[in-house]
């Protein structure tokens, strides 16, 4: 049981971790020092929050629930990336895809968008070995 809780958690921390990349060039969100800026990050955050919007395919009209292409790009980079993946390995399991594997990419981007709003609301944090961007994600 313990490894399998390992295996789970160690997937749910790749896919945020990769979701945080996707997610911040997928919507736009721009690394900056600037105040006007930080507080448009911080709104674009809160807007796709508002009503799950990240999850269509149009956040704006909210249209074409769970078709977006970031949903897609993540299951992609996630599980079909290169012949060692998952979904390459293993195709019956990902034909359909599996509902469970489009919940846990959907609540990744939802984490990350929470966590992208707190770390926008925050200055860049500078120590001797990394910084991190307003992103959230370690440049």
């Amino acid at each position: 049981i313990m490894k399998l809780l390992w295996h789970i958690s160690h997937v749910h921390g790749e896919l945020k971790m990769k979701m945080c990349s996707l997610a911040s060039s997928f919507f736009g969100f721009q690394p900056s020092f600037s105040r006007d800026v930080i507080g448009q990050n911080r709104n674009l955050a809160e807007s796709l929050k508002n009503g799950s919007a990240f999850a269509f395919k149009d956040w704006t009209s909210k249209t074409g629930l769970h078709k977006s292409k970031l949903l897609q790009d993540g299951i992609n980079v996630m599980w079909f990336a290169n012949q060692n993946n998952e979904g390459i390995v293993y195709p019956k399991y990902f034909d359909p895809m599996p509902v469970e594997v489009v919940a846990l990419v959907i609540t990744c981007v939802s984490c990350v968008c929470l966590m992208l709003k707190s770390m926008l609301a925050l200055k860049v944090i500078i120590d001797r070995s990394s910084v991190v961007l307003m992103s959230g994600c370690k440049a």
